[in-house]
């Protein structure tokens, strides 16, 4: 499937309840293919949900990578069934680039109150981790977020649950033992043989389960876009 086909279908599945649009079931189908955290393709459909619901998009929500990764694949077909989605995210890329994004604005705009609180980068997969706080007034369930760091890595979440007020390391490698990914008492472990979170510096993002950021941390010297 063409990059430009598989994009105007992921907006068109995003987007045609809001706009009512007549696609048909074999369709979507047949040409929706399953996307990955933090490829261009799950952003252009978080983006596009965000745009459809007040055709435009939520100040500050997605970071730049995000936003530069859903207007890579933004094209006639795209347009055609979200007029001026590509321009919203060009004046969406211009606040952050214009410092237009503080922390304060960030956490407004993520709503759920979620931290990331530190990092350790240091020791390869099985010693690195990123410490996360909920700050709400309920259990989060973390199936479906992911962190993200500046070259686009992305460690998903599968089911588990984070209590009110609770914390909760997640290492990038495997428990000793273990060969997948596991909760145990306060850590959770990714099961990833390859380290992440750059020695030197980098930029960590806790995204929410639609994609928005939540939370980000910096650390160091990030490595060069």
């Amino acid at each position: 499937m063409r990059g430009g086909d598989q994009a105007a279908t992921v907006i068109l599945a995003a987007v045609k309840l809001r706009y009512k649009l007549a696609i048909g079931a074999a369709l979507v189908a047949g040409t929706l293919a399953p996307t990955a955290a933090g490829s261009p393709s799950a952003d252009l459909a978080a983006v596009g949900r965000d745009y459809a619901s007040g055709r435009d998009i939520t100040p500050c929500r997605f970071t730049v990578a995000q936003l530069e990764g859903a207007r890579s694949l933004i094209n006639a077909d795209v347009e055609t069934y979200a007029a001026g989605l590509g321009a919203a995210i060009d004046r969406e890329i211009k606040r952050w680039n214009d410092g237009g994004c503080t922390a304060k604005q960030v956490t407004a705009a993520a709503g759920a109150k979620l931290r990331i609180v530190s990092v350790q980068p240091k020791g390869g997969a099985r010693k690195e981790s990123v410490l996360i706080r909920n700050l709400s007034g309920k259990t989060v369930n973390l199936r479906g977020y992911a962190l993200r760091d500046a070259g686009d890595h992305t460690l998903k979440f599968k089911t588990t649950k984070l209590k009110r007020g609770a914390s909760l390391r997640a290492v990038t490698g495997c428990r000793k033992g273990v060969k997948k990914a596991v909760r145990r008492g306060s850590r959770y472990y990714f099961c990833r043989s390859k380290q992440v979170w750059d020695d030197a510096g980098d930029i960590v993002e806790l995204l929410g389960r639609g994609g928005g950021l939540l939370s980000m941390k910096t650390y160091g010297t990030p490595p060069a876009p």
